[in-house]
């Protein structure tokens, strides 16, 4: 697909915002400040800003996924699976990306995670949840009232009790960006609506859906495979 560069900026404004996010969750921070930028100024030989974001994006990707690669969120094709940019990625011009390393930390809720993204739709009604609830979510607005929910009720786990649905890149990115706004301990499950529902679940780790939170933003594909898994006609 053709990204713009007003996708691009977009996806990595919200990237930097999931990096800072995984710093601020960790007790010697690595990718940002002082000492970050002095080990940098150390390493970097010919190497730009620019390569220094997309190296951070790219170690992040092997835990988070969709959070940080451009692969998943913009469903690039013909490269390898564990490969999130690919020769034709259209990357932060260095001096966009010093910009980047040197703003203050933005806050990283999920509310701002998804204004980022420009996810502004009122959000949905979530029904009570437990630690067995099986959910399926489809909708920028959806995933982001879900992950207040799990947020604010304890005992419930987002990457094993949630799947997302998505095929727009700032719900597929707000999905991913959602498990380290709110501390999840691994990445967002995040599948496409396909024709096999039963097969596509199944690969997802979902045998069940026990119910699904649409809301108005979802795409219709989205909406519609998502309901069907749980049984809503």
């Amino acid at each position: 697909m053709g990204i713009t560069s007003q996708q691009r900026d977009t996806f990595y404004a919200a990237a930097v915002a999931g990096l800072r996010a995984l710093d601020a969750r960790e007790r010697s921070p690595r990718r940002f400040g002082v000492d970050a930028d002095t080990r940098w100024a150390s390493f970097k030989g010919n190497l730009t800003d620019s390569d220094r974001l997309d190296l951070l994006l790219r170690d992040a990707t092997s835990s988070w996924g969709a959070a940080f690669s451009p692969a998943e969120v913009f469903d690039l094709f013909g490269l390898a699976p564990d490969e999130p940019f690919g020769p034709d990625w259209p990357s932060l011009g260095n001096a966009a990306a010093r910009r980047a390393f040197a703003q203050p930390p933005e806050p990283a809720s999920p509310a701002a995670i998804a204004a980022l993204l420009g996810v502004t739709t009122s959000l949905p009604r979530v029904p009570s949840l437990t630690s067995s609830t099986r959910v399926i979510v489809a909708g920028g607005a959806a995933m982001v009232a879900v992950a207040n929910a799990f947020a604010h009720t304890p005992g419930l786990s987002w990457s094993d009790q949630v799947l997302a649905v998505a095929t727009t890149p700032a719900h597929r990115q707000l999905a991913g960006l959602l498990a380290i706004s709110i501390g999840a301990d691994a990445r967002t499950r995040l599948i496409r609506p396909a024709d096999d529902q039963r097969a596509t679940l199944k690969a997802a780790g979902f045998a069940q859906v026990d119910v699904a939170i649409v809301s108005a933003d979802a795409e219709p594909a989205c909406a519609a495979f998502a309901h069907r898994a749980a049984g809503v006609a």
